[in-house]
């Protein structure tokens, strides 16, 4: 397995840690279907070809997501802000 690919799942897995947070909370189960395809997703990064561009970015969104959430749980969301 390359870097890449360890870094690409260890991206997924961050987010997938979460979702036993993200039912208890006020998302329920809203977040099923895309906590279901980064599982699908998780299973496959063995087998992809990855470039270092791709995986930053992808990088970067999960760190923006850890820190919207963050800002969620203390009642402070951002506004006028879509996550990509």
């Amino acid at each position: 397995m390359s870097t890449l690919q360890i870094r690409l799942k260890n991206c997924i897995q961050t987010i997938l840690d979460l979702e036993p947070d993200m039912r208890a909370g006020i998302w329920g189960r809203h977040f099923d279907e895309e906590l279901s395809t980064l599982k699908d997703y998780l299973q496959r990064v063995d087998r992809m070809n990855l470039a270092e561009d791709d995986v930053q970015r992808l990088e970067n969104a999960t760190a923006s997501f850890l820190a919207e959430l963050r800002l969620f749980r203390r009642g402070q969301p951002q506004q006028k802000r879509l996550l990509q």
